[in-house]
């Protein structure tokens, strides 16, 4: 016969409403009690009964991670980190991919948010500026915590990078290197990160005294086959850059790609650095110079966020940036 709450109870030594207590993540319950229920579950082999415990309490237990597609590099290792947490806070973690341009993602989306199929969001950019998503946001009231918004709202949790100093620090290494041809491959313009690296790049430039030159700007889309188009326009130029500095890592390797098809010696003709440091970023050659951003911090922190607020205890402050830094590699030298 299946152990039941009386049984955990009655090995615990406490009520049944201390045990349910326990399950249930609730406060008010001594670190104490909590271990000698949690060992006394095991030793009866007590399973609750889910369901029953997410009918009653009119909760899915469940989050959903709203996935842009190119939004995350293959990391199996943040993907399992993330389900442990969730494991550990009695939720069940879904990864949902979203295609703002399909009828089906929509139509899956919706249907799932109708349905309380979970019970709060955690959204990669630039979801946030899907209306679709947002519309579905505001008209259920579902909690929601936004990783790198492009409008940040004090209304709205969210954790980010620092992408303006970010930017700001990979300028001033490439200065301090020599390059004053700084070309800069700016990203899709929905995406904050996109601008504040621009800003970042700018800024920089201007406080070392060194003109604003749009020639000297392509747009990458933050991608390979972006990076690999706009490296073969500014190389082909009548005054090709000395430096590239890529928005993102994927748009840097299509630069190093263009550059090695067209004889372009790196970093002995042209330094070439990206941001973000993916997983492929120290093993490519030359390695990559970038900015090591901690999408593995961010991601969990945004998902610890908002099971707090699930529970009722938001943390304060409900905006978080978290530090970067800087990775030099091969790929940067100084200016010939």
């Amino acid at each position: 016969m299946a152990a039941t709450i009386k049984d955990v109870a009655k090995v615990a030594g406490c009520s049944i409403k201390t045990v349910s207590r326990v399950i249930n993540n609730e406060p008010h319950v001594t670190e104490e009690i909590r271990l000698r229920v949690q060992n006394a579950i095991r030793v009866v082999g007590y399973s609750p009964n889910l369901a029953a415990r997410r009918l009653v309490l009119q909760k899915a237990y469940m989050i959903c991670l709203l996935m842009y597609p190119g939004f995350y590099q293959p990391a199996s290792a943040l993907l399992s980190r993330i389900m442990d947490i969730g494991y550990s806070e009695n939720y069940d973690i879904l990864i949902e991919p979203y295609y703002p341009t399909h009828k089906t993602s929509k139509d899956r989306l919706a249907n799932m948010v109708t349905a309380r199929r979970f019970d709060g969001f955690v959204t990669t950019p630039p979801c946030d500026m899907d209306g679709f998503v947002a519309d579905l946001l505001i008209t259920y009231k579902i909690p929601v915590v936004q990783i790198n918004p492009l409008d940040r709202s004090k209304n709205i949790p969210y954790i980010a990078g620092n992408d303006y100093q970010d930017a700001c620090l990979l300028t001033q290494h490439l200065i301090g290197l020599g390059h004053r041809r700084i070309s800069f491959l700016n990203g899709p313009r929905n995406m904050r990160s996109s601008l504040d690296r621009l800003h970042g790049y700018r800024d920089t430039l201007a406080r070392h005294g060194i003109p604003y030159d749009p020639a000297l700007i392509g747009n990458s889309e933050f991608n390979f086959d972006g990076g690999y188009t706009a490296a073969q326009i500014l190389l082909k130029s009548p005054h090709p850059p000395s430096a590239i500095y890529a928005g993102s890592d994927e748009a840097a390797y299509g630069v190093i790609y263009a550059a090695q098809e067209m004889g372009v010696q790196i970093p002995a003709q042209l330094s070439v650095c990206g941001h973000d440091d993916l997983i492929f970023s120290k093993t490519i050659w030359p390695g990559l110079t970038t900015i090591h951003q901690p999408i593995d911090e961010i991601t969990e922190q945004a998902v610890l966020l908002l099971i707090d607020i699930l529970k009722g205890n938001p943390p304060d402050p409900l905006q978080i940036i978290l530090p970067s830094r800087l990775i030099v590699r091969g790929s940067t030298a100084k200016a010939a």
